[in-house]
């Protein structure tokens, strides 16, 4: 490997190492949700459950992969113990270089002309602050973000040999996104497109029957466990209905979480903290603060009610009222569809993190980056870019229609990347030109005084 992409993955990795250890987020409490409390779970040997909707017993809140993850964590240095807890996000710092690597390769994939696009679009994916902060939390969304990237790579390989050993890479890597968080397997809406334009006269049925067939006996054990517990077909999660709910109900303002005054309190000790780690403190805080819908739409007996339903029931039965409340007010829904698609691509207002002038700065400075990418990188770029834009559109359109979180960027960012890559080249290029340029005009400039003198 190339000794200086071994320096940036390096760069990548401590950067988001010095994150772990500068916010301190190890030792904030109450920071591991479901994922912490399913760990805990499977440690103490109570297997894959948790208390869910009223209830207590085994369950399919999550998807499995990262539960598991935790739960090792939680092996080695206890359960939700600082120790635990550091191990973990030290493990994601250094998931952070798999990850700008697969940024690296998929922008060899998309301009194999421009190597500094390439260079580019992992520099900036190894520095951007929310793909750096993302380490520092007990979430999915780095280890989402690295998959999403791997997938695209391993497709358009599969796309440009049509070999099927590649092909059920991609499916293998599609079986880990959706064991991740089931609304990753949209992936495979770019892939097809990659082997749609890749095909070059090859039928694109075989390769798409390997992936799919691949990725369906990656998740098939995990599907049948959830017959076995449930006594029903529950693909990878139960919670659709739930989230669904959550996003779109009577006083839902399209995401998971609500807008309390209180929380402008907190917002003003962040903003007089006098380090990192009590900033980050003060946003664990307000965060905490906000809380969620449930605790403002649920009372207790309608909380003991879903207790007594199995699960899936239960997400069914608030799936239902969702749907309710959108036939009571259509035009309210689609305005929530489209604060939705706003909040996505911007900011989620409801979010107290998403308020800091560095997320804000940044999320727009990748975005204008990758739009800038996509403008002036040529045609062929842009060709070749459609799986990336095929994944990102459908994951930006899932959210709008049904709930988002500015978490649910974090997965498509290693692909604005690729962009931005393509943009950060144009405006060097750019400013190389206008630098040679200026050089040539003095050049000349002083030739001309030279032939003026003499002939003088």
């Amino acid at each position: 490997m190339d000794r200086r992409l071994v320096a940036l993955l390096l760069l990548a990795v401590l950067a988001r190492g010095a994150a772990v250890l500068a916010l301190q987020s190890h030792r904030v409490p109450n920071s591991t949700y479901e994922h912490g409390e399913i760990a805990a779970s499977l440690v103490a040997g109570r297997g894959f459950s948790m208390h869910f909707l009223g209830a207590d017993g085994p369950t399919s809140q999550q998807a499995p992969a990262y539960p598991f993850i935790v739960a090792a964590a939680y092996r080695i240095g206890g359960v939700e113990t600082p120790a635990s807890l550091l191990i973990l996000q030290l493990a994601q710092a250094a998931l952070g270089g798999v990850m700008v690597l697969g940024v690296f390769r998929l922008a060899s994939c998309v301009a194999p002309e421009r190597p500094a696009v390439a260079w580019w679009g992992a520099g900036v994916a190894a520095v951007h602050p929310t793909l750096v902060y993302a380490a520092t939390h007990v979430q999915v969304a780095l280890l989402a973000a690295t998959l999403v990237a791997w997938t695209l790579v391993w497709g358009l390989r599969a796309a440009a040999s049509g070999s099927g050993r590649d092909a059920a890479a991609a499916g293998l890597l599609l079986a880990l996104c959706a064991l991740t968080d089931p609304i990753l397997a949209l992936a495979a809406v770019g892939v097809l497109v990659a082997f749609r334009l890749g095909g070059e006269g090859r039928p694109i049925w075989k390769p798409t029957a390997v992936m799919l067939g691949v990725a369906g006996l990656g998740v098939a054990p995990w599907v049948a466990r959830n017959a076995m517990v449930h006594g029903e077909f529950i693909p990878i999660k139960s919670t659709f209905g739930y989230a669904f709910w959550q996003g779109n109900c009577a006083i839902s303002q399209g995401t998971d979480k609500v807008v309390r005054p209180s929380v402008e309190d907190v917002m003003g000790e962040a903003n007089s903290a006098a380090g990192l780690s009590d900033l980050n403190r003060a946003l664990w805080k307000a965060r905490h603060t906000a809380g969620y819908i449930d605790d403002v739409a649920f009372t207790p007996e309608f909380k003991r009610h879903l207790g007594t339903l199995p699960e899936a029931e239960r997400s069914r039965v608030l799936l239902r009222m969702a749907i309710a409340d959108i036939w009571a007010d259509p035009a309210r829904y689609a305005g929530l569809c489209l604060r939705r698609f706003r909040y996505f691509w911007l900011f989620d207002e409801t979010n107290p993190k998403s308020r800091v002038l560095v997320y804000r700065a940044s999320h727009l400075t990748l975005t204008g980056l990758a739009l800038l990418g996509l403008a002036t990188a040529g045609a062929a770029f842009r060709r070749r870019s459609l799986p990336l834009l095929a994944t990102a559109g459908a994951i930006a359109l899932f959210h709008a229609l049904t709930i988002v979180s500015a978490r649910f960027h974090i997965p498509i960012e290693p692909l604005m990347a690729v962009w931005a890559g393509a943009g950060a080249a144009w405006i060097v290029d750019a400013a190389t030109r206008a630098v040679r340029s200026r050089s040539v005009a003095a050049v000349g400039g002083v030739e001309h005084v030279g032939v003026v003198g003499r002939l003088g």
